[in-house]
């Protein structure tokens, strides 16, 4: 460039860089600085530039006009405030009115809904996911991270591999997560929505920061309090989104179903009511009517899903029963220890290296087994006998609109690649016959002579006299 630029975006660790290079001049800052922005500053911290940003402000005229944005009020939110402002003055945003919902929501994201029991959960996104009545790449969200594992637990005995992008991570590990979901190395993401009831949100932040305090003791595992999946993640091409546990409020809803139908393009949302969230799933309907009561005019925001059929469900029941007893609570705490304690490891020891070689990112992958019992091959593939008529044309039309959207092959890895004998159907393959041996005597190689194989060499012996 010929001169200095009018505007410069960039982290605090690469501006930090750019200063003690000489690239930026310390007295080019001092001079010229009018305006510093700090974009998502409740998560600056937590991402690891408060030694960047101490070595800025130095730099930082007095005249210098700072502004700080953030979703949320924390004690990091405070610390930048005090380390960068002077006298600050608070503007907050209020969020959307529910009469202005219908219009938040874009045309292109088709909305439905499907009426079941809490404990028949797993059986209907089971009946979605491998009956392929979905587009893929798909977003799921639940409210705990408990749930988050043991619905990972579950699918990966069907085939359908998951990870789990959660709070309790390691930044690293997230990071790394979000991009290769963003890449299509796997086609379902686990988010965990544990955000708080409006009530929570709105105490003071003293309040909030004296309750936090308080609960440390309590709690040995440490969570990142401002890493939320609702807003504020850069999720690409997410063509559907399911929630599988409703979201407390028509705020987290529209919050949600956000992560699809990005930039024009098409999506869909599928929400799994159960008898006890039929409150919120109210408030959420007269939210997209506009804040209207009820009518028949109403389910044109938020429809039934028509593709799946009470058949189709039924045919999994038995399958889905068996494996979701088979998932205590025992082995979704362990699955979930397991999967800090490695994504840790991962995330420490091996940051080094992998600054080192890139490439070698793709070794990690965030959608591995975690059950110690490996899939069976008969639960990963649906029986013919098991496939209701009308869902099977509806999963064809689908298929076909993935081909037409270019996604026919998918960039992940399969499981059962090694040939076994069989099909996934026994029934089909069950013989009488035993197999074929290879050789006399069930060996293989060259027949015997003489009682001594051809091949082995005779042993000397030694002869006493």
């Amino acid at each position: 460039m010929v001169g200095p630029p009018d505007i410069v975006v960039a982290t605090p660790a690469c501006i930090a860089t750019c200063i003690s290079k000489n690239i930026l001049q310390s007295s080019s800052l001092e001079e010229s600085l009018s305006t510093l922005v700090l974009d998502e500053a409740d998560l600056l911290l937590s991402y690891g530039y408060e030694q960047d940003l101490k070595s800025l402000v130095h730099h930082i005229p007095r005249r210098c006009q700072c502004i700080l944005m953030s979703a949320t009020s924390s004690a990091d939110v405070e610390k930048i405030k005090k380390l960068v402002l002077h006298s600050p003055v608070i503007l907050t945003l209020t969020e959307v009115e529910g009469n202005e919902y219908n219009g938040v929501v874009p045309n292109s994201v088709q909305q439905f809904w499907i009426s079941c029991d809490v404990h028949d959960k797993l059986l209907y996104i089971l009946a979605l996911l491998k009956l392929e009545l979905v587009q893929k790449k798909a977003l799921i969200f639940v409210n705990s991270i408990d749930t988050g594992f043991r619905l990972k637990l579950f699918l990966e005995q069907f085939g359908i591999k998951s990870a789990v992008l959660n709070s309790e991570l390691p930044q690293n590990s997230r990071l790394h997560m979000l991009e290769e979901f963003n890449a299509g190395s796997f086609d379902y993401l686990i988010a965990i929505d544990d955000s708080k009831p409006e009530k929570v949100e709105n105490e003071p932040i003293e309040k909030r920061m004296a309750n936090h305090k308080g609960s440390r003791k309590r709690h040995k595992r440490s969570f990142d309090s401002e890493f939320g999946v609702v807003r504020g993640i850069d999720f690409k091409n997410v063509r559907t989104v399911i929630n599988f546990d409703m979201p407390l409020n028509p705020s987290g809803y529209i919050h949600r179903i956000g992560r699809t139908g990005r930039a024009y393009s098409t999506g869909a949302s599928v929400s799994l009511v159960s008898p006890s969230e039929d409150d919120v799933f109210r408030e959420i309907k007269v939210a997209l009517s506009g804040g209207k009561e009820l009518d028949t005019e109403s389910t044109k925001f938020i429809s039934p899903f028509p593709l799946l059929t009470k058949n189709a469900v039924e045919s999994l029941r038995y399958r889905a029963q068996d494996i979701a007893q088979s998932i205590t609570k025992v082995a979704v705490k362990e699955a979930r220890a397991n999967e800090l304690r490695n994504e840790i490891l991962n995330s420490e020891r091996l940051k080094a290296h992998f600054e080192d070689n890139p490439k070698d990112l793709e070794l990690l992958k965030h959608d591995k087994v975690l059950s110690k019992k490996r899939p069976s091959s008969h639960l990963c593939a649906i029986p013919d006998y098991l496939v209701d008529p009308t869902t099977e044309v509806a999963s064809k039309a689908i298929k076909l609109a993935r081909e037409a959207m270019g996604q026919s092959h998918s960039g992940h890895r399969s499981w059962f690649k090694k040939k076994t004998g069989r099909t996934g159907d026994p029934l089909k393959t069950f013989s009488l016959e035993s197999k074929k041996r290879s050789g006399k005597g069930g060996f293989k190689g060259k027949r015997k002579r003489g009682g001594i194989d051809s091949e082995t060499p005779k042993k000397k012996h030694r002869w006493s006299k």
